[in-house]
């Protein structure tokens, strides 16, 4: 597989990406409170993650599901993307979340900004920079906000829709950020994107790779992957990565065509 290490700055960023360092900023606050969530009191980490995370049968049925409720503070609830285990190893005590009927419209959105620990919030941020910065200058921060809101949005709709009856909390950027990768793909497919690549872990090589084949390989990637794990249950939302990724593709032509062209040279 290819990881990504940096663009080769192929088009100089010349703006402030306003909205991709507030998209990271608030990324990192909430990952903070989230940590001081486990130490408040018995419960309040878990009832936050079934409040704000996406839970399929929640959105869809409109009202909180039952949960386990942890016996003691700094019980660590947030295991991956989908952390089956909180569910699993919790003990005992049944406890509804108090929530509203907003907050679980809203889950679609609210999920993309929670992670389950700092390796996945960090490795998240990290893809999300070395792409948002060249997106959000060509797009221009409107429709950099509203392109980013709405791989998030699908990402996460389609992953409910594909579960409906799980009560398994979905937490993570990777639907908005492979839709911001998507845009990428289409807006700059000849850039040279520095990465590693690792078909296996005795094989490691630095190259300059066109951005199609890093990004056309991370699409096939998870495509592999949700066809190898049909109706198995796994840790990682690839059918969020797949929709958001398709989405920003979509999203970039249809922003291309509403962006303002450069006038051409009289000579």
């Amino acid at each position: 597989m290819f990881f990504p290490l940096h663009d080769q700055n192929n088009e100089a960023v010349r703006t402030v990406p306003i909205i991709s360092y507030a998209v990271i900023g608030l990324c990192l606050l909430i990952h903070l409170l989230t940590i001081t969530l486990q130490f408040a009191g018995p419960g309040k980490a878990t009832d936050f993650l079934y409040r704000h995370a996406m839970v399929p049968m929640t959105y869809f049925s409109g009202m909180a599901v039952m949960h386990d409720k942890p016996e003691s503070p700094g019980t660590t609830d947030f295991k991956a993307e989908t952390p089956a285990e909180a569910l699993e190893t919790a003990p005992t005590e049944a406890a509804t979340t108090d929530s509203s009927l907003l907050w679980i419209w809203l889950m679609p959105f609210t999920c993309i900004f929670i992670h389950a620990n700092w390796m996945h919030l960090l490795t998240n941020l990290w893809f999300f920079w070395i792409f948002a910065d060249n997106i959000e200058e060509k797009f221009g921060s409107i429709f950099f906000m509203v392109c980013y809101a709405l791989t998030g949005y699908f990402s996460s709709l389609t992953h409910a829709l594909l579960n409906h009856d799980s009560v398994i909390p979905m937490i993570g950027a990777s639907g908005a950020i492979s839709g911001i990768m998507g845009a990428y793909m289409v807006t700059f497919p000849r850039n040279r994107i520095t990465s590693y690549f690792c078909p296996a872990w005795f094989f490691i090589r630095r190259l300059d790779v066109p951005a199609i084949v890093v990004l056309g390989f991370y699409l096939l990637l998870n495509t592999t992957q949700l066809l190898q794990k049909s109706g198995v249950q796994t840790s990682v939302a690839v059918d969020a990565h797949i929709s958001g990724f398709i989405t920003g593709v979509i999203l970039a032509y249809i922003i291309g065509i509403f962006m303002p062209r450069s006038p051409a040279a009289i000579s």
